[in-house]
């Protein structure tokens, strides 16, 4: 809680000058950090669990732990993917700053993302029977990573439209259905740097950045009651579906699409503010790129412990999963080229130890197509 402690003082002075409606200047909602949080915070879960049997918790597919975190994938990569294109839109890439734009982008990353892979890579190598090799682990879908990955594309692909002629609502709207209906086409995308999964994220993407657009959508009352029953009625069809008693919706489809940025506008809504999960959310990139092999370590430590029991093995798994990136986040930043390395920043700490943690655009500090 020590640690967390210069996040939620650091958030606190930001939200002491929101407006008395509750919502930060720039219409931006107060809850957001809050939101993140959680996002982050399922997306961890998820890869706690694992999303196959022979990964997190090695669980079998019929398991209700994976039950449990099917029924929440319609909602768990669209919400952190929309925040993402949500606060990109904040500050729209110019034609004049596009270099500066990629130059952080690249340290913010870039950076991080050759390290981690390099890292989980060595320890996959020297446990894994069939490793993976080196050239498709930096290449291709690998692990959890894909999710940054697709993020670099979209960034690519969304900053060179924005510089060149800046793309409308109703642009970006087409765009994120042309990109559902490419996923749901049956088309074979390859998996290189994850462009299937760059599909899969475009349309929540844009969808953030056209709320940014449209304040006031956040602010209808009717928009929101709207997403509340496209989310029941979708995710009603899907537990249908998962006890076969319909045809199953996947997340590729347009219902799925469609509960996902319903449940956004929902969360930005209704969603409580709470100030530990908006200290989770401004650790969130970290939290991502780390989380996997915190988890990783701390299942083995535990097992070789003789502790097997899932409901056992989950809580302290899960806790540090977000603590270890916490404190690596806070010791990295003590050495620039480590900062770096680790978390895609410069800086030194400072006085108040609490700078802003994420790239522009991204989910502070954390994602996992193959998985979430």
């Amino acid at each position: 809680m020590a640690v967390l402690q210069p996040a939620i003082e650091g958030r606190a002075a930001a939200e002491r000058g929101n407006s008395a409606s509750g919502r930060r200047g720039d219409d931006v909602p107060a809850n957001l950090d809050s939101v993140r949080g959680l996002a982050c915070l399922l997306v961890v879960a998820l890869h706690v669990v694992g999303d196959s049997a022979t990964n997190g918790l090695r669980l079998p597919m019929s398991s209700g732990w994976h039950y449990a975190m099917m029924s929440i994938e319609f909602i768990r990569m669209p919400l952190f993917t929309a925040l993402s294109g949500y606060l990109y839109a904040g500050n729209r890439v110019s034609r004049a700053a596009f270099g500066r734009f990629w130059a952080k982008k690249a340290r913010r990353l870039g950076v991080p993302l050759v390290c981690v892979t390099a890292v989980m890579w060595f320890l996959l190598a020297r446990t894994e029977a069939e490793p993976i090799g080196a050239f498709h682990a930096f290449l291709f879908s690998f692990g959890h990573l894909w999710y940054v990955q697709a993020l670099i594309l979209l960034f690519a692909a969304v900053s060179v439209c924005d510089a060149a002629f800046r793309p409308g609502c109703a642009a970006l709207a087409l765009a994120g259905l042309a990109a559902v209906m490419v996923d749901q086409s049956g088309w074979s995308i390859t998996s290189c740097f994850s462009l299937d999964g760059a599909f899969y994220l475009a349309p929540y993407f844009l969808f953030g950045m056209i709320l940014r657009e449209n304040p006031a959508w956040l602010r209808d009352r009717p928009a929101g009651r709207m997403a509340l029953g496209i989310v029941a009625i979708v995710l009603t069809c899907q537990q249908l579906g998962l006890a076969g008693l319909m045809v199953p919706v996947t997340v590729l489809q347009l219902p799925a699409a469609l509960a996902g940025m319903s449940g956004v506008v929902l969360l930005l809504q209704r969603f409580p503010r709470s100030r530990l999960l908006a200290a989770v959310g401004a650790y969130s990139y970290t939290i991502y790129l780390w989380h996997v092999a915190a988890g990783a370590a701390t299942r083995t430590i535990l097992v070789k412990a003789g502790i097997a029991g899932v409901p056992v093995l989950f809580p302290p798994i899960f806790a540090a999963s977000v603590a270890l990136p916490i404190v690596l986040y806070h010791i990295a930043r003590r050495s620039p080229l480590l900062s770096v390395a680790v978390t895609g920043e410069t800086r030194r700490l400072r006085g108040d130890r609490f700078a802003r943690p994420f790239p522009r655009g991204f989910p502070r500090r954390s994602p996992a197509v193959g998985s979430p």
